[in-house]
């Protein structure tokens, strides 16, 4: 007996293979979405918690960076919480010459297991050699002469005047960085407004020299190879050492390397005098000096130095580098000059006179003496920058003492004299990485 078949059974097993078949494929697909769903969710939550994580290392890497900013210069590691995060701020300082600390600060932000870094390298404060020119108040109503350039920052507490004098020959007074003074306005003549490339800032802060302690500098002067001069001293600058003359110590022209990267740090003192006269007999008397300094380099100083002075520091003659900046861009020939008091140029000094230094007066200010009277001495160059609490003169229109030609001395913006003191709330530096 012949069997039939069943064309009905076959289709419905068929059927069901493919209605599996289908099934099987959507459950893959579906599960293959999820597990890349999944996935991306993963990774958006993961660059969610990066993006996170480096916030919060800034963060840590702001609070050192206020750390250091307060003056603090040596090492510490800094940590604290923040939002769903935490940071671990490391502070890295290592000694430099010339009294310059190396400070790196490497932060590390986490959130929810994932980390994220920053480093600084290079980090500092900003020093006073930034300022070309920086006076909280003036000895006479002082101006600005036509055609007067300065190429690093300047700030002013007095109202700045402009004067148009030679203004055709001349120009206007030139700035190129940033100008800062308080008063919320200038005077200027008429063509005599100045050009400022980076802006004008008036009814700006009043700013200060407080901070700038000079018992930290003579502590400094203290280290090797620095020298401390007990009263006054007189000192020639010759290539790679100086001739020093200081009767405490009993020189008389004495002949000593210059610190290279370092200070010489004249402090008041009151010493023991003896002498005899014509009947020989002995004569004591105390004097006291007040740690005075009397300069001048007429040959020009090869290395790097900051003469600190607790009263005025005198300048008898030409200062100059063996290698002028000017000429030789690759220079590495710096100097400061430091007075509590006053900078003077003296009437010893000649005509057409060359200062290459930066000049710091805390209580005092940078000027020339007698400039009201006599004939006209010429030009006085001062290629580095000026930052003193009174604004002197150093000429007048009769003509009588010098023409200024100040010229800032661009170095200095990002590499000071030795020892050079800080400004306390404003950093820069040299790399960032994050």
């Amino acid at each position: 007996m012949k069997t039939k078949t069943s064309i009905g059974g076959d289709r419905s097993g068929m059927t069901l293979m493919i209605v599996m078949m289908m099934t099987l494929l959507c459950s893959a697909a579906v599960a293959s979405v999820l597990f890349s769903v999944g996935t991306r969710m993963q990774l958006a939550y993961r660059q969610v918690n990066m993006e996170q994580a480096f916030y919060v290392a800034e963060a840590g890497m702001e609070r050192a960076a206020a750390y250091v900013a307060a003056t603090n210069e040596t090492g510490t590691t800094l940590t604290g919480n923040l939002g769903d995060g935490s940071y671990v701020a490391t502070v890295t300082c290592t000694p430099l010459s010339g009294g310059e600390i190396g400070i790196t600060i490497v932060s590390t932000g986490t959130v929810d297991n994932v980390s994220r870094g920053v480093t600084v390298r290079g980090l500092r404060n900003v020093s006073w050699a930034r300022y070309a020119l920086w006076y909280d108040s003036e000895a006479v109503q002082l101006v600005i002469a036509a055609g007067e350039k300065f190429n690093g920052r300047v700030y002013s507490r007095p109202l700045m005047r402009f004067d148009n004098k030679n203004i055709s020959s001349q120009g206007q007074a030139h700035f190129y960085d940033q100008v800062w003074t308080v008063p919320n306005y200038i005077q200027y003549d008429s063509g005599a407004y100045p050009i400022f490339d980076n802006g004008l800032v008036t009814s700006a802060d009043v700013q200060t020299m407080a901070s700038v302690n000079f018992a930290d500098l003579q502590a400094a002067a203290y280290t090797s190879p620095n020298l401390v001069l007990d009263g006054d001293a007189t000192v020639v600058l010759q290539g790679t050492t100086m001739k020093v003359t200081n009767v405490p110590r009993g020189w008389v022209n004495q002949v000593v390397a210059i610190p290279d990267s370092g200070l010489v740090y004249a402090r008041a003192c009151t010493y023991t005098n003896i002498s005899y006269d014509s009947r020989g007999r002995k004569q004591t008397v105390a004097v006291t000096e007040p740690g005075n300094i009397t300069v001048s380099g007429p040959t020009g100083m090869d290395g790097q130095m900051t003469m600190v002075s607790e009263n005025n520091i005198y300048i008898v003659d030409n200062v100059k580098y063996a290698s002028d900046p000017v000429t030789n861009p690759d220079s590495n020939d710096k100097l400061g000059l430091i007075a509590q008091q006053n900078v003077v140029v003296t009437t010893a000094a000649p005509n057409n006179l060359a200062i290459y230094a930066h000049i710091f007066c805390k209580n005092g200010g940078f000027g020339v003496d007698q400039y009201g009277s006599g004939n006209s001495r010429g030009t006085l160059t001062v290629y580095g920058g000026i930052a003193n609490l009174v604004r002197n003169a150093v000429g007048t229109t009769t003509p009588t003492g010098y023409l200024k030609n100040y010229i800032y001395d661009t170095r200095f913006a990002h590499n000071p004299p030795p020892y050079y003191p800080r400004l306390t709330d404003e950093l820069e530096w040299t790399g960032w990485e994050g």
